[in-house]
């Protein structure tokens, strides 16, 4: 159920402004991990990063292998093993799935999902893709025999950079980082959301993984929700969105 903390946030959203929420004053955490999603690489968070740092916040971009989903967790924690102090931790796309599994970490203060799935117990990337429908079938992959795919260039720009420039969206659909079909096969085990505080953002012209699936996955985790009128690169798209989203996380967090 919407609280009066989501609708609050939402309304500062929409007016292009972000509201004090009722007690809430400097930020407890200052340390922030980003991971990106499948495909792509950490420079999707670039925008992100400059205003995030721009605020004082400590920022790492986590560069995942894309290998398996034990190789990318194992990724975030080496980043998390050297801050100093609470994190809190950010993630896009399939980079939900692996901030699911690696939040559980005790430092760890909070989770952000930026248009990401937010997988349960027993759920994988490619099985909650399946469960909603959208244009982002299996025919629009090329797989290799080592198992590594990469999104066919039309539907990428399509279907994962609408909302990027003609140029950007080219840009990264030629620059695409190989990940393994493992990596959408790994069923999660129990989620850190299902322990610790969460946000979510909306993409409302997603058209890879659908508004609808993510909405709903977003209520199941009791998250705090904002939804932004743009595609599934929202890191790239919406920036300054994005950032006032983790900022007010960080505040919020205990």
């Amino acid at each position: 159920m919407t609280n009066f903390r989501t609708l609050l946030l939402s309304a500062s959203m929409a007016l292009g402004t972000m509201v004090a929420l009722p007690g809430i004053a400097a930020a407890d955490v200052q340390n922030i991990v980003l991971v990106h999603g499948a495909n792509v690489d950490g420079t999707t968070w670039r925008g992100v990063y400059d205003r995030l740092t721009a605020r004082d916040f400590n920022v790492t971009i986590t560069q995942l292998p894309l290998t398996s989903v034990e190789d990318d967790v194992a990724a975030v924690h080496r980043n998390l093993d050297v801050q100093d102090g609470p994190v809190l931790l950010v993630g896009h796309s399939y980079g939900g799935v692996v901030i699911s599994q690696a939040g559980i970490d005790p430092d760890v203060k909070g989770l952000v999902y930026i248009a990401a799935f937010q997988p349960d117990t027993g759920e994988s990337g490619g099985a909650l893709l399946a469960a909603t429908s959208t244009e982002f079938t299996p025919d629009k992959l090329t797989v290799f025999d080592d198992g590594h795919y990469l999104v066919d260039e039309d539907a990428f720009m399509s279907l994962v950079g609408n909302g990027l420039s003609e140029e950007d969206a080219l840009f990264v659909a030629r620059s695409q980082a190989m990940s393994n079909t493992a990596i959408l096969e790994h069923e999660v085990d129990a989620p850190a959301w299902s322990e610790k505080p969460s946000w979510a953002a909306i993409a409302t012209e997603d058209r890879t993984i659908s508004p609808e699936l993510q909405r709903r996955m977003s209520v199941r985790a009791g998250s705090t929700v904002i939804e932004i009128e743009n595609g599934h690169m929202l890191p790239m798209t919406s920036p300054d969105e994005v950032a006032e989203l983790i900022a007010q996380a960080a505040e919020a967090v205990e």
